[in-house]
């Protein structure tokens, strides 16, 4: 037996070995890789769980046995279907050569001329993430090296004597191709593919890492380090272990496909002495190259989790002692425009350049901002504001009466459909539109409601309501905050500027750099590094804790006004009363949000936080954690399984619920945890998560079961507007639930302006949710701001999160800044 072939054998048992562990894999695994104990999340390797277990609390060795399965048939898929399409393009270029050879040639010369993987992620960030879109990015970018090679081959077969007389004798075209021109391609293109092997599986895991490849209803090794990244430091066997199963499989499948060439490649017998030496040179060379890639892979996703960022070092002077902020934060929205959606609004006024007549404290009592008095008639419809004397815009012009009219004019004109309006806010359901009539002279704007409205402020102080100057709306967003903005790019950043007219006091920044920063660990990253000052809302756990441990930085933390929670379809097969109940007494509620989000989020089970003056205290769970519990009431309902497939049938079908998550704020850990846990009990669900947007799109169609959310409860300094998502007039982007007697209540409370009466309303309310088990609480979110205490000195987070950049974040003490 030649070397080669001897190569070969050793390779291959290898190579076979893993197949076996992916078609053994159910004998293999100690536990099943999809059942979740939240309890035991995170938990290092143990007697009872070999490699750990995930940030779900399943085991770890049987998720990586598992994902053998799902790493070995993508990257086989992706091979396969590299070789047929840029085989078989390549075998009809070479072959019917003219018009069709230039066409197919010129296409992959302009594919070439692309750098590859910069393309394919930009094709798979298109396609969206998921195992399918990764395999046919890389498939895109890839093809072009079969088809050249594949043409190639049959541009020296095509003249041949044998040919010729194939066409001479009328043998037909097609045939031609099958016995001729695709057996003298197919060993080469053969040989080439089995040597792709491991640097396609590697490709597929560097996509999944990366977070456009395979997701969380996918058991991946790729992914798998993507998951684990975020817990590098507390719990590396996270990554350790899926990345030595990507290491050796991509070594020993490269191996196995250059020992293959090296039998079935026919210039091998041929090669002088000399030449041999110089492929088994090549190939120990190939080997490193993607041995390399592959240890590469693992190291570079640990230093991406933040392993070396601790070593970032103290800013220096220079840079402390500028009067420039770099800020990296979520973006939510590319507009700032208050007519274009509620993000817009919310966008601008966190960036310091929107304000608004009213302004919420601490206490989330709105106070006197742009207007500094106002008065009240006895019925609450009529209020005259006075505007604040000497406020001028940032490009110098006065805020008038007649401005802020102005603006509240064109909000409600441009958001309303029936006026031509193209703006996708909703003031409407906060204020009816009012009648508004200024007095320049007087200096005050009188505001007619259309029914008693007691807390007028606290609903001018949202957003939506921000005072822009129209007059230059076209050349771009302007208004009274402290910074004004100068450029914007989407998806990058902003450039902001002091706002030299500003009215309350000194701007402390001469510029701001916003940098849209998505993930939350590359968020934390960029602040050890120094690279930003100041982040909100770190929502990793590691990465948050080795913050607060640090005396490097500031963690503000502000006690939560927001709900986190996942909205029902009543018009899906979530209109059934019994499956709405068994699936909440399935939650684990405290241990998601004291483990899973490690405490991001204070448990609890109504729509309002327990922190707020609302009678939680007051109110009953008639739906406790209680598996065994939901288990019966399903039994009871009769919906059960009756196929033995795992998933029980409601109406004679399969309850597959599609559950829409986005990743901000822990939101998609949640619904990652949630789905886990109905699996548990029988109900099938389907997890996409995406970004905020798409999310919306898919919630405003109805086009879910459950969608998550994470809601400012009070944000108008009163919680009306937050339970209007429950009022049949307006649930309809929310699930459509309807409640008469829930109905009534919110009437009701549209026009009482007694407050005794208001809370027993709101408590009665939230009640009549918690009975129908009409949403899934997930907890109630705590917000955060985090700032290098060298640099910056008073960033401190508002508990009504409108409020980022306030003029109250400034530079730290030179002395400080120079200890």
């Amino acid at each position: 037996m030649t070397a080669a072939k001897k190569r070969f054998l050793v390779f291959g048992l290898m190579a076979l070995a893993i197949l076996l562990v992916a078609v053994l894999a159910p004998v293999i695994a100690t536990h099943d890789p999809n059942t979740s104990v939240l309890a035991d999340a995170v938990q290092s390797p143990s007697g009872e769980h070999w490699f750990g277990t995930d940030k779900m609390g399943r085991d770890l060795f049987s998720r990586v046995i598992y994902g053998t399965r799902t790493s070995i048939l993508s990257t086989m898929v992706l091979v396969l279907s590299i070789l047929l399409v840029g085989g078989a393009l390549g075998i009809v270029a070479g072959y019917v050569g003219g018009v069709v050879e230039t066409v197919i040639m010129r296409v992959a010369d302009m594919m070439v001329s692309f750098p590859g993987m910069a393309l394919a992620i930009a094709l798979a960030g298109m396609l969206g993430g998921s195992i399918t879109s990764a395999i046919l990015a890389i498939m895109a970018v890839s093809w072009t090296k079969y088809a050249r090679l594949a043409r190639s081959l049959v541009l020296k077969v095509k003249h041949q004597d044998y040919v010729l007389a194939a066409r001479i004798s009328g043998t037909r075209e097609r045939d031609i191709l099958l016995r001729y021109m695709v057996p003298s391609a197919l060993p080469t293109l053969v040989i080439t593919a089995a040597t792709d092997v491991g640097g396609m599986m590697l490709e597929l895991a560097g996509f999944s890492f990366l977070g456009l490849g395979a997701q969380s209803t996918s058991i991946e090794w790729g992914y798998m380090l993507n998951e684990g990244r975020a817990y590098m430091e507390s719990a590396p066997w996270l990554m350790v272990f899926p990345g030595l199963a990507i290491f050796l499989t991509v070594v020993i499948f490269n191996l196995l496909g250059d020992s293959l060439r090296d039998i079935l490649d026919p210039r091998e017998d041929e090669a002088q002495p000399h030449s041999k030496s110089k492929k088994r040179g090549d190939k120990m060379k190939r080997l490193k190259q993607v041995s390399t890639k592959a240890a590469a892979l693992l190291v570079g996703a640990m230093l991406l989790s933040g392993v070396l960022t601790g070593c970032g070092g103290t800013p220096s002077a220079e840079q402390t002692e500028q009067t420039h902020l770099n800020f990296g934060c979520y973006s939510y929205s590319d507009s700032l425009d208050p007519i274009t959606t509620v993000n817009s609004s919310w966008a601008g006024m966190r960036y310091g350049i929107l304000e608004c007549l009213f302004r919420f404290d601490d206490q989330v009592v709105a106070q006197p901002w742009l207007c500094d008095t106002y008065e009240v008639s006895d019925d609450y419809t009529t209020w005259i504001l006075h505007i604040r004397e000497g406020v001028q815009f940032s490009n110098g012009n006065p805020v008038t009466p007649s401005a802020v009219q102005a603006a509240f004019g064109r909000l409600y004109a441009e958001t309303d459909a029936d006026r031509g309006g193209t703006g996708n806010s909703n003031p409407e359901i906060y204020l009816p539109e009012p009648a508004l009539t200024a007095d320049d002279e007087a200096g005050t704007l009188t505001v007619v409601c259309q029914r008693p409205t007691g807390n007028l402020p606290g609903i001018l102080a949202y957003p939506y309501f921000s005072v822009i100057d129209v007059s230059v709306v076209e050349q771009g967003i302007v208004s009274t905050g402290p910074y004004k903005l100068d450029s914007m790019q989407a998806g990058v950043g902003a450039e902001l500027s002091r706002n030299e007219y500003y009215w309350n006091g000194e701007v402390p920044y001469d510029t701001v750099s916003i940098l849209f920063i998505e993930d939350s660990s590359t968020k934390a990253m960029a602040l050890q590094s120094g690279d930003v000052d100041l982040v909100e809302n770190i929502t990793t756990a590691s990465d948050l804790e080795k913050l607060e441990a640090d005396d490097r930085f500031y963690v503000s933390t502000a006690a939560g006004v927001r709900t986190g929670n996942s909205y029902m379809n009543f018009n899906g097969p979530l209109g059934n009363a019994a499956l709405r109940q068994a699936i909440l007494m399935a939650l684990d509620h405290e241990t998601m949000c004291n483990v899973t989000v490690a405490g991001m989020y204070t448990p609890g089970f109504a729509a309002l936080p327990s922190s707020l003056a609302y009678n939680y205290d007051q109110l009953t769970n008639p739906y406790p954690y209680d598996v065994e519990k939901a288990k019966e009431t399903l039994d009871e309902a009769g919906i059960v399984d009756t196929d033995g497939d795992g998933i029980r049938e409601l109406d004679g079908e399969n309850i597959n619920l599609v559950y829409l998550a986005y990743t901000s704020r822990n939101l998609n850990d949640f619904a990652q945890a949630i789905a886990l846990q109905l699996e548990e009990i029988g109900i099938g669900v389907t997890l996409n998560v995406s970004d905020y947007d798409t999310i919306t799109a898919l919630q405003n169609a109805g086009e879910f079961d459950l969608v998550t959310a994470n809601t400012t409860t009070v944000g108008t300094g009163d919680p009306q507007d937050f339970l209007s998502y429950w009022y049949s007039g307006n649930s309809g982007s929310y699930g459509y639930y309807h409640n008469e007697e829930y109905d009534a209540c919110f009437e009701e409370l549209e026009v009482t302006t007694d407050q005794d009466r208001r809370l027993e309303l709101i408590t009665r309310m939230q009640q009549i949710l918690i009975d129908d088990a009409a949403t899934i609480i997930h907890g109630y979110y705590n917000s955060r701001m985090i700032s290098w205490t060298d640099r910056v000195t008073g960033a401190e987070i508002a508990t009504i999160d409108y409020y980022w950049l306030t003029s109250d974040i400034a530079p730290a003490a030179e002395e400080s800044s120079n200890a």
